[in-house]
């Protein structure tokens, strides 16, 4: 077998310079494989961007909740800053407000930065993905090419070996009605009973009639 055919350089450059959505969320990417026939590293890949997605999912609805939880926080001291004494003291529940906020900004800093960077890797693995699916499609239509160009040829050559044929057949069949005329006018019709039996139905309404 021969080897397999590399894709142009350009793919990887083009998917390295281009920022799309996760391929495994438009269907009609799906559509560009076989149903269970995609090649083993684009499963692979894909696999992974689905375990990404749920994470991304994850941890941007613990961000949107810790927010949420930050500005209840906030408001409460907004509505309890007069509890604050007179030397500036906070009461227990505004000390236990303010220490809850920042360990909640510390976690949504944490989160954030760990979505920024599962972000950088899905983006990796979605150019790479990009990549592989073009690698496959550029084969696929390469093999198709291939046989395309191979059925026009065929079918150019079976075209004109058609047209030769038809000619061919054209003439017998008019070399026949003039052999049966000339020995219809000859013989006649009475010596060529036997032989209409089996020619005769063959060149009936075509303007030279046994009869």
């Amino acid at each position: 077998m021969g080897k397999k055919k590399k894709a142009v350089p350009e793919f990887a450059v083009i998917a390295n310079s281009t920022r799309i959505p996760p391929l495994i969320l438009d269907q009609k990417w799906h559509h560009l494989f076989p149903e269970g026939g995609k090649p083993k590293e684009v499963e692979k890949l894909e696999q992974k961007l689905n375990k990404q997605l749920a994470s991304q999912g994850g941890i941007t609805q613990e961000l949107k909740e810790l927010k949420s939880i930050k500005t209840r926080l906030m408001k409460n001291i907004v509505v309890n800053m007069d509890e604050i004494g007179i030397n500036g003291q906070q009461t227990r529940k505004l000390q236990e407000d303010s220490r809850l906020i920042t360990e909640i900004n510390g976690r949504i800093e944490d989160q954030k930065a760990k979505l920024k960077q599962l972000q950088e890797e899905m983006e990796d693995n979605n150019a790479r993905l990009m990549v592989e699916t073009m690698e496959y499609c550029y084969r696929i239509m390469n093999s198709n090419e291939v046989e395309r160009e191979a059925l026009a040829t065929w079918i150019a050559k079976t075209r004109t070996e058609l047209k030769i044929k038809i000619i061919r057949k054209d003439s017998i069949e008019d070399k026949n009605r003039e052999i049966y005329a000339y020995l219809h006018d000859i013989f006649g019709a009475q010596m060529l009973e036997a032989f209409d039996l089996k020619f005769g139905d063959e060149y009936k309404g075509t303007g030279q009639e046994p009869f």
